[in-house]
């Protein structure tokens, strides 16, 4: 139960590299393909390229960060249904 718990604290992009690791698969790559919006309040969208995959996923976010987590937490999902 409490390695199920510690799991699930990681954050996305550290799962996915994990997961990736121990597939003896490259590291994912991450590029900012868009920056919308004022500097108080950007939006910023993500591509994330990863082995196994034939597109990149995307992941928009308030910060380049989230982008990233939320574009991690995408190719997770597609990863685990393939």
């Amino acid at each position: 139960m409490k390695l199920a718990r510690a799991i699930s604290q990681k954050d996305p992009k550290t799962r996915l590299q994990e997961y990736l690791q121990g597939r003896h698969l490259p590291l994912p790559s991450y590029l900012v393909v868009q920056v919308r919006g004022e500097a108080h309040d950007q939006e910023f969208t993500i591509h994330c390229q990863v082995s196994g995959l034939s597109e990149p996923v995307v992941g928009t976010g308030s910060s380049r960060r989230k982008a990233e987590q939320a574009a991690a937490e995408e190719a997770l999902k597609k990863l685990e249904l393939e």
